[in-house]
Order: C-alpha cells, then structure tokens, then sequence
C-alpha cells in the first residue's frame, strides 16, 4: 500500500489524488487503507518516509559534528534525487492549502529531521564542540532552511558540496 500510493505521488502528485486510487493501485480495498491509517495525509507521509528514511538517517559512529555533516549530505543528497524531490515538493506544495497535511509533514517528517539534528547539537554541546551560547534551534533553521529554499523557490542544486558550505558558512564542519 505505502509503495502504491508513493508511485501515484511521484508519477502523478498530489492534486486529485485519492485514497480509493491509492487503494486500486495496491489492489486493496479503500477500507483496508483506513483501517491503517485515519486520513489520505497520513498513508502520503508514511509512504514517503517509509521510501526514504534510511536515507537520511543519523549514523552511529564518530563524533556529533561528523555525524552531523553525514546527515546533513544525506538529505541534501536525497533531496537531489528525482525521485524523492518530486513527491517532497509534491507533499510541501500540498500542506500549503491542506491543515492535516501541513501537520502531518510536520508531525511525521520535519519534527524527526530536527529532533534528531537537536540530539547532534546536544551531544556536540556535552563535549565543547559548540561555543556558549550556541542557539541549536536557529541553527536547525539555518541548516534546513538553505537546503529547502534551494530545493522549492530557486531550483539551485542541493547536493553534498552545498550542504558542506552550509554548515562551513555556520562554522560547524568538523576539523
């Protein structure tokens, strides 16, 4: 089911989709779709994080700063890849006229991209990597705000290099 309506997000986007095309595309019936999940924007995030979070995830090894720079190219480097771009843009662009959208790529995406970045920064701050005053949450902002006004308003690459001269530019690529 999580395949079927993630095929129909990236061939077609999101307008018009429904979950009972979602539901013919998985051969299921629309019932078996909701008694796993309550609304159409919820099967769509779980589709899309189901597809790509192995490929953002946070590594286990080295230090917070390295592993934050690893992070920090993955999803960079995801969200150069057509095929997540499309239903990303696709889901964003939605959420812009869809509450329970909205809240569920918040809920379901974009609050785990940055509680996971947050627990970098707290690891990062225990052993003096950051200086005092290190504000993490603007500089979750920074980081996640670059690669997503390159990614939806200017069509610039995001790739690794540029997710490396973001966290240069915020004095946060390890030595």
């Amino acid at each position: 089911m999580l395949t079927a309506a993630r095929d129909l997000l990236t061939d077609r986007g999101l307008p018009g989709l429904s979950v009972d095309e979602i539901a013919t595309h998985a051969g299921v019936s629309k019932n078996t779709i909701y008694r796993w999940w309550p609304t159409k924007a919820a099967v769509l995030m779980d589709a899309f994080t189901d597809a790509f979070a192995d490929r953002m995830s946070v590594p286990a090894e080295g230090d917070a700063l390295t592993r934050l720079r690893t992070t920090v190219r993955r999803v960079a480097t995801l969200m150069s890849d057509p095929d997540a771009r499309r239903p990303f843009v696709a889901l964003v662009a939605a959420a812009q006229h869809d509450p329970e959208l909205a809240a569920a790529l918040r809920d379901r995406f974009i609050a785990g991209r940055r509680a996971e970045v947050g627990e970098l920064f707290a690891e990062a701050r225990s052993t003096g990597r950051l200086p005092a005053g290190f504000d993490p949450d603007t500089a979750i902002d920074l980081i996640y705000g670059a690669l997503y006004y390159r990614l939806l308003v200017s069509g610039e690459s995001v790739d690794a290099g540029y997710a490396d001269r973001i966290l240069t530019a915020m004095g946060l690529l390890p030595d």
